[in-house]
């Protein structure tokens, strides 16, 4: 697990929150409201899909910012008009989380089984770190 977590609030724009994750250099980050505790995610997926193809780019990226894109040739104008887009706006509401006590079993079910690439730990509320696909195939690479 990765910690301390990087965070950002829900009022933030999503232009914060990518140049926060840049900065960082991590693939997502936490949104936290005013007390510090877990409302949601928000992943470099939600920027950059993985799949290129249309009919994803509308379901993800394009309802994740609450814009209509007429045809490709206009990304330069959604990502323009959507920067000040509210975090609170683009985030997952219900990604996974774990506790500081979830099995690593369960966990890798979560990332693996679930298509999770990110997966917060969330003790009492609040943040406490993040596991990624990488932590565990750090575990593979590590010796006894």
């Amino acid at each position: 697990m990765s910690s301390p977590v990087v965070t950002i609030s829900a009022d933030r724009p999503v232009s914060d929150a990518a140049k926060l994750m840049l900065e960082k250099g991590v693939g997502s980050i936490v949104v936290v409201d005013d007390a510090g505790e877990y409302v949601g995610l928000l992943s470099e997926s939600k920027y950059l899909p993985e799949e290129s193809v249309l009919p994803y780019l509308r379901q993800s990226v394009l309802r994740i910012l609450g814009s209509e894109l007429g045809d490709l040739e206009n990304i330069e104008e959604v990502i323009h008009s959507t920067r000040s887009t509210p975090v609170g706006d683009a985030m997952q509401k219900y990604a996974n989380t774990v506790t500081p006590d979830t099995p690593l079993s369960d966990v890798a079910k979560i990332l693996v089984g679930e298509g999770s690439h990110h997966l917060p730990v969330i003790d009492g509320g609040k943040p406490v770190g993040m596991i990624s696909r990488h932590d565990l195939l750090t575990l593979f690479a590590e010796t006894d």
